[in-house]
């Protein structure tokens, strides 16, 4: 039995996975914008050191570098975020699977399930992978995520 590809395959799972992309995309956007304001404040900082004092430099790049550090702040929390409401979905898919391999046990009178990774060699006749998808398949899966929330 393969417990990875019935989660990666499942298509709920890929359905919630392309909404998550499309959530993404609308803060990438914010994200783009706050990048280009970053880029137009270092050019600005270049430019105007001909002009402006040391001390009035020294707090340009003390601002710009301040903001720089936020926005890499907000970068690594936004991609933290969406990785950890990935891993919860693939969770609530496992501890769905697990339901669905106690149920046939049960009612195939099997002592031991393997996942593919935990064998050496076995028969495919003995691969219940395609079982477990048909029954996962019939599911009404409700995979949830939460939008990465601005600060």
């Amino acid at each position: 039995m393969d417990v990875q590809s019935l989660i990666d395959n499942n298509e709920t799972y890929q359905k919630t996975l392309n909404d998550i992309e499309i959530n993404q995309e609308k803060h990438l956007k914010d994200f783009n914008i706050m990048e280009n304001k970053l880029i137009i404040k270092l050019n600005d900082i270049e430019e105007s050191k001909l002009i402006l004092t040391e001390e009035e430099i020294n707090k340009k790049i003390e601002d710009y570098n301040n903001e720089l550090s936020q926005f890499s702040i907000k970068i690594e929390e936004f991609n933290f975020h969406y990785e950890n409401e990935i891993i919860k979905v693939r969770e609530a898919i496992f501890k769905e699977i697990l339901k669905l391999l106690e149920k046939y046990a049960l009612e195939n009178s099997v002592d031991l399930i393997l996942d593919s990774t935990s064998y050496l060699i076995a028969s495919n006749s003995l691969d219940i992978t395609i079982v477990i998808n048909s029954e996962l398949e019939k599911l009404n899966l409700n995979l949830e995520y939460k939008d990465f929330e601005k600060n």
